[in-house]
């Protein structure tokens, strides 16, 4: 076997086995807070209801762009939560594939392309993303394939692109600002249509086209002074070490090389360069900073670094290669440690309830029908309200939350948590090993 397939398949065997690993938790129990609060939640509401916003209180995301929350609405009907996990896997992969198109554009080679893909999804943030139901991975694949029409000359479909990620997130604002810098005000136009109903839903129901941007809800969406020019003097650290969620040890070296590609002869290299280094610092500016905010410019950051690698001599090419295959296996390491609590549950040792049981501590105000008892002893056609829960995409019947409910509306039960029943108008049925409590309410 030859030097270069051996280091092929030594790019690739960290990649498969990530993937493995990813879709182990496509098939297990989402567990993740936002998108148990809303992700989930809201499409599932909307089957249950019918309805689309829920004013105030728990659901105010309600009104905020959700492309990928009403996609997610036959998924779960059809697949409950492995349906829009297995549609965030994909778009992990989706975006591979542009990446891998992108550098093919660039004229890299078989070593360099799947390096610049190794470098996107054996990342921490992106293996955990492609198991959930969180939307940033198919934001990152809408701004990605915008970035391929824009960079082969598709001002108008680029302009598409940006406007569905603007459809999923109002953050891609920020995005459609820094690719019209980069490539041109022209692509603002069929952003701005594409995007539109989203304003107009926001206007219609709260009267803010841009809720919750300028609301109340959001007191400040930008840091300080002081705390963006510290993030913005040390970024390749804030970037590497995160408060959040950790990408890989490559990020650090990454931004430095994708800083040298704004010099390339390339304009391509130029221009991606400078879309994943404006949105680097788009992503440190707001108020918490997050490596799911930077998600979207990671490829771009990705491919000009590789460029900037394409052009050295050949050791310290080589170089690079071999800490991007270390950078993957320790990437798969640490999620192969993370990814075993699904196991009994894969193995069929658990069911979701179980499962979320066990998971119960990482698992703060969310319902979790441990017994069943809700879903065995209370019949489907009851009013049921629920107070106190924050997290309510596993509750299996149709209910209102306290924070939206009818204050007329008599209710057969109440499920809360960490009340005394003397405040309680009924009487306590049930408590589960979890502290969920059930009380037959007493109608008026």
């Amino acid at each position: 076997m030859g030097k270069r397939k051996t280091v092929l398949i030594l790019i690739w065997i960290p990649i498969i086995l990530i993937g493995l690993l990813n879709i182990v938790t496509v098939f297990s129990p989402e567990i993740g807070f936002d998108s148990l609060w809303y992700h989930l939640t809201l499409p599932k509401l909307w089957l249950l209801k019918r309805q689309w916003y829920f004013k105030g209180g728990l659901l105010y995301y309600s009104v905020m762009p959700r492309i990928t929350e009403t996609l997610f609405i036959p998924l779960i009907k059809y697949f409950d939560f492995i349906g829009p996990k297995a549609f965030l896997f994909l778009s992990g992969v989706g975006t591979c594939i542009i990446i891998w198109k992108i550098t093919d554009r660039l004229k890299f080679s078989t070593i360099l392309k799947s390096v610049s893909v190794s470098l996107f999804y054996c990342t921490w943030l992106v293996s955990w993303q492609s198991g959930s139901s969180y939307i940033d991975l198919f934001r990152t694949f809408l701004e990605s394939v915008a970035l391929l029409y824009l960079v082969s000359g598709k001002m108008i479909k680029g302009g598409i692109f940006i406007g569905l990620s603007i459809g999923t997130k109002w953050l891609s604002l920020g995005s459609l600002a820094i690719y019209a810098l980069v490539f041109g005000p022209i692509l603002i136009i069929p952003a701005a249509i594409i995007s539109s109903p989203w304003f107009f839903i926001a206007q219609k129901f709260t009267g803010n086209p841009l809720y919750p941007i300028f609301d109340t809800i959001i007191h400040n969406a930008f840091s300080s002074f002081q705390e963006i020019f510290t993030r913005l003097i040390l970024l390749p650290l804030s970037l590497t070490f995160p408060f959040d969620d950790f990408l890989s040890p490559m990020i650090f070296v990454l931004v430095i090389m994708a800083v040298f590609s704004l010099y390339s002869r390339q304009k391509d290299v130029r221009k991606i360069s400078q879309i994943g280094l404006l949105g680097a610092i788009f992503s440190q500016v707001l108020d918490p900073p997050s490596s799911r905010y930077f998600l979207p410019y990671l490829p771009a950051i990705i491919i000009a670094a590789v460029a900037f690698v394409s052009k050295m001599k050949d050791k310290y090419a080589s170089v690079f290669v071999s800490l991007c295959i270390l950078s993957s296996l320790m990437i798969f390491g640490l999620r192969f440690v993370a990814v075993k609590k699904y196991f009994p549950y894969i193995l069929g040792k658990q069911n979701t309830n179980t499962f979320l049981t066990t998971q119960a501590s990482r698992l703060p105000d969310t319902f979790i029908d441990s017994d069943e008892f809700v879903k065995n002893n209370i019949p489907e056609e009851s009013r049921i309200l629920i107070d106190k829960l924050h997290n309510l995409y596993y509750f299996p019947h149709n209910f209102d939350h306290t924070s939206w409910a009818n204050p007329e509306q008599d209710y057969d039960f109440l499920i809360t948590t960490n009340t005394d029943q003397s405040e309680v108008n009924g009487t306590l049925v049930h408590t589960n090993i979890v502290g969920i409590q059930i009380f037959k309410l007493n109608n008026k």
